[in-house]
């Protein structure tokens, strides 16, 4: 068995809270925006807060607030919605276990992958070198200035980019960081090319404020 990820058209909204599309609409394009053999009964989806909890989907709905579902049976379609967030998927093939983050500056400041990392270790005993990790489309340093104090809280440090008299922010500089510190390999992380404020393809809150979102799906 291995995971199964994929996303949403990138300009289909799939969330309730964002866009201006109707709750029928938005259910048309979940179930649009499923694999063959999935049903919306299938889809587990949290309301995202920018924490870091995790919660573990036993079957399809909303789970509740939070920002990362663990999936370790078949049959549940985990999805996380963004538009400009980084949308993260941790994968042990040997446990057969996954983990979908919705990881912007605020979660990933608030520790959501470390979290991640730890449930793995603690609750499935997971040898790091077995965790996989893919981080979709998300707002790149090109695209993301901030203020000073975005840095009072040192974890984002590592991300730090100034050009000329601007301040920008470079979360994946920062997420990186995060898995070497943890020993995650080089070799089980891959990234996303793409950056959804400049790529039109892509919902961006930065670039559009009032947008819709899409979404990362998986399943076992």
């Amino acid at each position: 068995m291995i995971v199964k990820f994929w996303f949403s058209p990138s300009h289909i909204n799939i969330a309730f809270h964002a866009g201006n599309n109707t709750q029928e609409k938005i259910l048309e394009n979940r179930k649009n925006s499923l694999e063959m053999g999935y049903t919306l009964k299938n889809l587990a989806y949290l309301n995202q807060i920018h924490g870091s909890s995790i919660i573990r989907a036993n079957k399809g709905g909303l789970l509740g607030d939070g920002d990362g579902i663990l999936i370790d049976k078949k049959g549940i379609v985990g999805m996380i919605m963004v538009a400009d967030c980084n949308p993260i998927l941790l994968f042990n093939r040997k446990r057969q276990v996954l983990i979908m983050l919705h990881a912007g500056r605020v979660g990933i400041e608030r520790g959501i992958v470390l979290e991640g990392l730890r449930v793995f270790k603690e609750q499935y005993q997971s040898c790091i070198e077995n965790i996989f990790v893919y981080v979709g489309p998300s707002i790149r340093v090109c695209c993301y200035e901030v203020g000073e104090e975005v840095f009072r809280d040192e974890s984002l440090l590592k991300g730090k980019v100034i050009k000329g008299n601007k301040i920008y922010l470079d979360l994946l500089a920062v997420l990186k960081e995060q898995f070497q510190q943890e020993g995650v390999q080089d070799k089980n992380i891959t990234i996303s090319p793409h950056c959804t404020c400049c790529s039109l393809e892509f919902f961006s809150y930065r670039r559009d404020k009032h947008c819709g979102r899409f979404g990362l799906f998986a399943t076992l």
